[in-house]
């Protein structure tokens, strides 16, 4: 089995059944499962997981991709810190529900453990 294979079981074992239906396409995807779906797989350290759903999913965000590089190079240097507060909340937030959907409780404690660590870094 390879690395690709082992990370998509893993990660399909861990999320919930909607993160499930998204990535086994049925159910439809928006930006920000896309963007949460990229991180939780980044913490994770799901390189492979993380480059798929970055193929497979781009392109039906790429006018999202435009906008957010447009308004990056408009507001660069002008971004409030409050502003990565926000996103560090939202980031801690999606990570809690990912780890609240899993479908048994080892998997929840190992979910919490590695999110720990990865706070731990930072």
């Amino acid at each position: 089995m390879q690395q690709k294979d082992m990370e998509r079981f893993a990660f399909l074992y861990l999320c919930g059944q909607r993160d499930r239906d998204m990535l086994n396409g049925k159910e439809r995807m928006t930006f920000q499962d896309f963007d949460r779906l990229v991180y939780i797989t980044d913490v994770l350290g799901l390189d492979q997981m993380n480059i798929e759903i970055c193929n497979r999913f781009f392109k039906q965000f790429k006018e999202q991709f435009e906008a957010l590089g447009w308004f990056l190079e408009e507001n660069c240097g002008e971004i409030k810190s409050g502003e990565c507060e926000g996103d560090i909340r939202i980031h801690d937030k999606w990570f809690a529900d990912f780890c609240d959907s899993a479908p048994e409780d080892e998997a929840r404690e190992i979910l919490i453990n590695i999110f720990d660590v990865f706070h731990e870094k930072e």
